[in-house]
């Protein structure tokens, strides 16, 4: 296999699980756990960022079949990312939403 079809899958997987961890697990299963909600979303945030860099990257080296899966990732990473952006900037702005 090569490298770049290995970084490729790898950044596969590491967006779909940041993008879950972003849109589902700061508000239910993450937030159970650290009970601190503007860190699990600066988590998220900090993750999507970094996947997003990460995918791109990858993408461009990859081959073209590898493009509408690193799409699809990338909406859901940037969806994530809004997500957690929006509840972050609505915590910070409005005293005791949290």
């Amino acid at each position: 296999m090569p490298k770049a079809l290995r970084q490729l899958i790898f950044w596969w997987v590491m967006g779909g699980a940041v993008s879950w961890y972003a849109i589902v697990g700061s508000v239910t299963v993450v937030y159970r756990i650290f009970s601190n909600e503007p860190v699990t979303l600066s988590v998220g945030i900090g993750l999507s960022v970094i996947s997003l860099i990460g995918l791109s990257r990858a993408a461009k080296r990859g081959s073209a079949w590898g493009l509408v899966p690193s799409t699809v990732i990338a909406i859901a990473l940037l969806l994530g990312l809004v997500a957690d952006a929006t509840l972050l900037g609505l915590g910070a702005t409005i005293p005791g939403f949290y």
